[in-house]
């Protein structure tokens, strides 16, 4: 893989979204990503999801452009590989419960007398220390806690339908890998960073989210909230959104449909609208009604009025704008087959990011690159040999447990 990020080496223990989320930006980036998982399972976010021949989507989207590599580091000779490992790396990821890289030894403080330049981050939910420390912990868990829940309905708290904050968490955990890294060309040293699902979260929610929560004391000129200010209305073939904060924009749409309402006491301003937001948004569908979604959005666009069509999950990858761009990559695995995946958004120089040639890597099953990565650190082709024949029995394992479950299935 190409990149800014070509000359350095990332071992990646994590599992789920968050760190493989981090590992999966720093991999597109050019870094030689190594994701060390446990014996048997691994990464149990392989069978997430729909799947094909073993490997499900997200998994192949978060893995692609890494190296997969088994290691117990419960045992002695697999221990011993992951240090020489770690004496070749730049940074370490792990997304490991607070307190469980202590217990095996392999805490920031101990990896430091390996490698005292290694950039060490620990991904959590609640955070390394506190009252919830030791919580097992989901994006909605996060969702519910940050109040992201309760501002999708006051009355009836609902989850984001996505998981918003593993992405975050796993976006702000590889920028601050990188501008660790950039520390470091200064200082020579290495550092741990541990981020928490809880703080990327706050961090994310809070410019406007929170505005009316930030500032605090008397005088203050209250706005109503952000995401008011905004709404989708049904049309007869989809539905759009349309941006009606400016009253001049709510006057176009109004003389466009030959409509007074832009003059209904109830909706002369953007204070009035937010105050009757629902009668707002059943008089604009009203007024809409008869047109589809390419009617409405070509006309308001020609009038400078923001609108964009609400696209279904199966839509997105025809939409005009990311055919143009590019941004989705056709793509065949050589084993889960066909498939459809996001091109990194940003292009660094002398990066090869064509369609062809991206990923550079597929997404690897379980220990695909022992052999290769074990031979790179001159290890005993007789300790290789027992490290496949560990993982043939395992396979052979899991093949014996997966048809007895389909069996009495």
């Amino acid at each position: 893989m190409t990149g800014p990020l070509s000359d350095y080496r990332v071992l990646e223990l994590t599992s789920t979204v968050s760190g493989p989320m981090a590992g999966m930006i720093l991999a597109d980036q050019g870094a030689d990503v190594i994701k060390i998982e446990p014996p048997l399972l691994g990464d149990t976010a392989r069978f997430l999801g729909s799947s094909r021949a073993g490997m499900g989507g997200m998994y192949a989207v978060l893995n692609r452009n890494k190296r997969s590599l088994v290691l117990d580091l419960k045992g002695e000779e697999d221990m011993e590989i992951f240090l020489q490992l770690v004496a070749t790396a730049d940074v370490l990821l792990e997304n490991y419960r607070p307190g469980i890289m202590r217990k095996l030894g392999i805490d920031h403080t101990s990896l430091a007398k390996i490698n005292p330049k290694l950039i060490y981050a620990s991904i959590s939910g609640y955070g390394q220390e506190g009252p919830y420390k030791n919580r097992r912990v989901y994006d909605p868990l996060i969702q519910a806690t940050t109040g992201l829940a309760h501002a999708q309905g006051v009355e009836e708290p609902r989850n984001v339908q996505s998981i918003v904050f593993d992405k975050i968490t796993g976006m702000t955990t590889a920028q601050a890998v990188t501008t660790a890294l950039l520390q470091r060309e200064k200082t020579g040293q290495g550092q741990y960073l541990p981020v928490s699902m809880l703080e990327s979260a706050l961090y994310y929610n809070w410019p406007d989210m929170m505005w009316s929560r930030t500032l605090q004391g008397d005088g203050i000129s209250y706005a109503g909230e952000l995401a008011d200010y905004f709404q989708i209305f049904k049309l007869k073939d989809g539905s759009v959104s349309i941006v009606l904060v400016a009253d001049p924009a709510v006057e176009l749409l109004c003389v466009w449909r030959g409509n007074t309402l832009h003059e209904d006491p109830r909706f002369k301003t953007l204070l009035d609208r937010l105050k009757n937001a629902t009668a707002w948004k059943l008089a604009v569908e009203e007024m809409l009604a008869d047109l589809t979604a390419e009617e409405v959005c070509e006309t308001l666009d020609s009038f400078g009025v923001p609108v964009a069509r609400v696209n279904t999950l199966d839509e997105v990858h025809e939409d005009p704008q990311v055919l143009h761009d590019g941004s989705l990559i056709e793509t065949t695995h050589p084993v889960i087959g066909d498939m459809r995946l996001p091109r990194p958004p940003v292009r660094f120089i002398g990066q090869d990011l064509d369609p062809e040639n991206f990923p550079a890597r597929h997404a690897a099953f379980l220990g695909e690159h022992n052999r290769e990565i074990l031979s790179e650190l001159k290890v005993d082709e007789a300790a290789i040999a027992r490290m496949e024949q560990r993982e043939e029995n395992n396979h052979k394992l899991i093949s014996a447990a997966t048809a007895a479950a389909a069996d009495t299935g």
